[in-house]
């Protein structure tokens, strides 16, 4: 099968760059759509985890006078924070991961065309 390029006065190492970029700008609006980023995500995460943690309270109300459930208590409050830290942490991590690869990128680009004007 053959493949024609566009009449453009880029050189193919250059095409290639910025479908390189474009790739992965593509990837990164898809992954702020689809997964953690998403707001619906979010909302439903957070849904699932406030109904699991009525069921614990309701459920340690219920057998409060065994002595293990106290101690579970214990291990349960904890778990149960970090779940939902990591449902709205893991957006602000990511968020910054994402903001930095863009700016190297960014960096890298700016390199290339310096290097490709000295030439």
């Amino acid at each position: 099968m053959l493949h024609f390029r566009k009449n453009t006065n880029k050189t193919p190492m250059e095409e290639q760059e910025d479908s390189l970029k474009d790739a992965f700008e593509k990837e990164l609006e898809s992954i702020q759509s689809e997964t953690v980023l998403s707001p619906q995500y979010r909302r439903r995460k957070t849904i699932i985890w406030a109904i699991r943690t009525l069921i614990a309270i309701a459920l340690f109300i219920i057998f409060w006078k065994h002595t293990w459930v106290r101690w579970a208590l214990i291990a349960y409050i904890p778990l149960n924070v970090f779940s939902l830290f990591s449902i709205y942490g893991s957006k602000a991590l990511l968020d910054k991961k994402i903001n930095k690869t863009r700016r190297a990128i960014e960096e890298a680009e700016q390199i290339i065309k310096e290097d490709d004007e000295e030439e």
